[in-house]
This record gives structure tokens, C-alpha cells and sequence, in this order.
């Protein structure tokens, strides 16, 4: 089973996650040593301070991530648009409102997102083999998101980072790590179906 050089070189082509993940950081840690306003001010969004907290991600998207680009852009783009309708759902309330747990988790529901959906496109692009069967995959789908969501969180927490404090390089390791442990269950779910 081809996986395009292994988990940790795919992973090594999600740059614009890991981009989007490192400005959801710096966001957060901006937000810390700042306020909401000054935060938003390097994305020329100052204004957007009070304003409801999916309307300024939206916004965020746009500069993080704009529409167009590579595969691996769009994944992002898709990632944290994923992630801000997920949160929306359960009353993200205003931005100046949020906590570093909100932000926390917007950048652990990125990074899970952005995973899946690579490996989600390595399955669309025959590199893993997964049963033809609907409902397998269906099952298969689930597991990875549950296994992802989960590794995401552990890994966060196990590492007793805050977000505001993570660097580029623990990003990064985050993600690669995270992302050939993915792989290699997909790959484990596609041998036993």
C-alpha cells in the first residue's frame, strides 16, 4: 500500500495548516499579551472586535487561508471553516468574549481537521485503500475522527502547553506526529476491511 513516502512526508506537505494552526496560535497569544482589538489589528480586521466570534473567524479565514491556491490551502481553508460552523453550532458568543479555552478549542478542531481531511484526500487519491464497501468507509471515517480528535486533545494537554505559549516547531511536530499516527490506522482499517 502506497502512501506517497510515508505519514511523515505527506505530513510534511500540510504547510498551509500547519500555517493556519501557527496563526490561530499566535492569535491566541496575541489575544493574551494584547486584547481582542490589537489581536485583530495585524489582520487589519481592529474592528471586528465585538462582533460575533464566527463573523471575525470568517474573517480570519480570508486572511489566514484565502479561497483559491493548492489542495493542501483549500484543506485548510476547509479545516478551519469546519471548525468555526462546529463551534458557531454550540454559541461561540462574541470575539472579545472568548476565553483561551475557546481559541484552544478552535485550534485543536483546525489541526483535527486538517489531518482528516488529508487523509480523507489520500483515500480519495487511491494512495490508501479503503473497502468499497459504503458503510465500512462511513465506519472507517468516524474512527478516524474520534481517533484524531482525541490524539489532538491528549497531545495538547500531555504536553501542558497553552496555546498562547506553542512555537512554530511544536506546531509542526504536532501535526506530523499526529498526522503518520492517522495514516497508519487508516491503513490498518483499510487491511482488515
Amino acid at each position: 500500500m502506497s502512501t506517497g513516502g510515508g505519514g511523515r512526508a505527506t505530513a510534511r506537505q500540510m504547510g498551509s495548516s500547519r500555517a493556519v494552526a501557527g496563526g490561530i496560535a499566535g492569535l491566541a497569544s496575541a489575544i493574551s499579551q494584547s486584547g481582542p482589538t490589537e489581536a485583530l489589528r495585524r489582520f487589519n480586521l481592529e474592528g471586528l472586535a465585538g462582533a460575533p466570534a464566527e463573523e471575525v473567524f470568517v474573517a480570519l479565514t480570508d486572511a489566514l487561508c484565502p479561497p483559491g491556491g493548492t489542495i493542501d490551502e483549500a484543506l485548510a481553508r476547509h479545516a478551519l471553516l469546519e471548525t468555526i460552523a462546529a463551534l458557531a453550532a454550540e454559541g461561540l458568543g462574541n470575539f472579545d468574549e472568548l476565553s483561551q479555552d475557546d481559541l484552544q478549542e478552535v485550534f485543536i478542531g483546525v489541526v483535527a481537521r486538517s489531518i482528516e481531511g488529508k487523509i480523507l484526500n489520500e483515500v480519495g487519491t487511491n494512495a490508501i485503500k479503503l473497502a468499497e464497501d459504503t458503510a465500512a468507509v462511513e465506519r472507517a471515517q468516524r474512527m478516524l475522527h474520534t481517533f484524531v480528535v482525541g490524539c489532538v486533545r491528549d497531545r495538547f494537554q500531555a504536553a501542558g502547553d497553552t496555546l498562547s505559549t506553542l512555537d512554530t516547531s511544536q506546531i509542526d511536530q504536532y501535526v506530523t506526529d499526529l498526522y503518520a499516527a492517522s495514516l497508519e490506522l487508516m491503513q490498518t482499517l483499510g487491511e482488515a476491511e
